[in-house]
């Protein structure tokens, strides 16, 4: 295994320790209770939800944890927006993370070879969106973006797009509850079914031409 990869892969466990420490120190539940507690003081509250979207990529905590909260607290038309845009910011710590680490060689090379190639393929917007609407995990999504050069407008703007389906559903969900219960909420298989389905949708097109042109030009 090529040096550089095995310091890569010896970052990438430091991180997810201490990722994985913080996550047992602060639990999602408590933290959660007191963004309830700050409810009835805005500009606290609002300090309080930035700082939190800022660290929930290191603290392995899902993103739909803070938006259930937010729909239980101010119902779904201040909640999404809210929600939205807590999804950007949330995601640009692991995307400037990917940007800082890309590289041409080891691992993360490889990677954002890869990623290049895709994202040259579909768009970045595209390509982005895609990505949001699919079952993968948002933080590999925006490490992934980072390491393969997407630039910031397109990946902000397709974070947005892509995440509004999932936003939605649980804000809905969180207006609806009578008592806040962040350990009881689940996602439906048909809906991620569906976005799947979608993701597979927005891609075929430029995937096909792709896969088409060599066959057009050896003819």
């Amino acid at each position: 295994m090529k040096r550089a990869t095995v310091r890569q892969l010896v970052g990438l466990g430091g991180l997810g320790g201490l990722a994985a420490a913080a996550a047992l120190l602060f639990s999602p539940g408590t933290v959660i209770a007191e963004l309830e507690a700050l409810a009835t003081r805005p500009l606290l509250f609002g300090l309080a939800l930035v700082a939190v979207y800022l660290v929930r990529p290191f603290l392995l905590w899902p993103v739909s944890s803070v938006a259930l909260v937010l729909g239980f607290l101010y119902g779904t038309a201040v909640a999404l927006p809210l929600a939205l845009a807590g999804a950007a910011l949330t995601a640009l710590p692991p995307y400037l993370v990917g940007r800082y680490a890309k590289t041409d060689i080891g691992l993360f090379g490889a990677l954002g070879s890869s990623g290049e190639q895709f994202v040259e393929t579909v768009g970045e917007f595209r390509g982005v969106v895609a990505a949001r609407f699919s079952p993968v995990p948002g933080d590999p999504i925006s490490y992934g973006s980072g390491l393969s050069g997407v630039s910031l407008k397109p990946f902000l703007a397709g974070t947005v797009i892509g995440e509004v389906p999932w936003a939605l559903v649980t804000v809905l969900t969180g207006a609806s509850m009578r008592t806040l219960s962040v350990s009881e909420f689940s996602l439906g298989p048909e809906l991620v079914v569906a976005l799947a389905g979608l993701a597979i949708l927005i891609l075929a097109g430029p995937l096909y031409r792709t896969l088409k042109q060599p066959q057009a030009v050896s003819d």
